[in-house]
């Protein structure tokens, strides 16, 4: 069981003298979204004792911005039926109408596990949506965050294809795959963006923080090279984090 660490609220990185002097002075400390930490997506139950509260938002949330992530669904489950709670109902509602009448299998064990969390009537419905083979007919949206509280033929949620991903900002990307323990994928993120966008300091601010601990002077050196083709406001940060590193370097040497 993975353990979840402690909400974070992120600045991405601390500040530092280059940043807050004059040439910093327009960064405005951006703080993402509280993130939770998981190991891998392998890790199917999550250990939140103590953050239940906040770690059921933040699967709703998670689920209900990327809805095909099965996994998401299946720890969203397992972790409300530790906590014996009753919305542990909507969370099987989205996962049924994500699959769509396809997983029986895991719909029948997941379905199995949240019975003792289940009043009568709303296992009873459950049951009938698999044995209907994913009818959508008398499903109750209480608790879901997919459904469009229509109860009908019709498919309750359409998902929309990355016209919205693509709008979305690289540090809300970023923040949603540090989430996730995602820390290479958010600072490939955070790489292509700085050198798209080199004049957003906030994106620098960010990724000064995954290598601040990351601590890996040759893919710092790397990426300052491949900014060298476009403007660098933030260049006495970089200098200062490999001058940083470099310090460390000669008191273990």
């Amino acid at each position: 069981m993975t353990r979840i660490a402690d909400p974070i609220s992120l600045p991405l990185i601390k500040s530092s003298p280059a940043l807050e002097s004059g040439e910093g002075e327009s960064i405005v400390c951006h703080f993402l979204e509280p993130a939770f930490r998981i190991a891998y997506r392998g890790v199917l139950h999550i250990d939140a004792r103590g953050w239940e509260s906040q770690a059921k938002t933040f699967y709703a949330h998670a689920v209900a911005r990327t809805p095909k992530a099965l996994w998401l669904h299946v720890q969203r489950i397992n972790l409300l039926a530790g906590m014996a709670d009753p919305d542990i109902h909507g969370a099987l509602v989205d996962l049924f109408l994500v699959l769509d009448g396809k997983g029986a299998a895991l719909c029948k064990r997941l379905l199995a596990l949240a019975h003792p969390q289940l009043q009568r009537e709303a296992y009873r419905q459950l049951s009938d949506h698999l044995l209907a083979n994913g009818s959508h007919d008398n499903l109750s949206s209480i608790g879901s965050v997919l459904s469009s509280g229509r109860v009908s033929h019709e498919q309750l949620i359409r998902f929309e294809e990355s016209a919205d991903d693509a709008r979305t900002d690289p540090l809300q990307i970023a923040s949603e795959q540090l989430a996730f323990g995602q820390t290479d994928l958010a600072r490939e993120t955070l790489e292509s963006a700085v050198l798209a966008a080199p004049e957003r300091l906030e994106l620098h601010h960010a990724l000064l923080e995954i290598y601040r601990h990351s601590r890996i002077k040759t893919q710092i050196a790397h990426f300052l090279q491949r900014l060298e083709t476009v403007s660098n406001p933030a260049q006495k940060a970089w200098q200062e984090l490999l001058h940083e590193i470099d310090k460390e370097h000669d008191k273990s040497g």
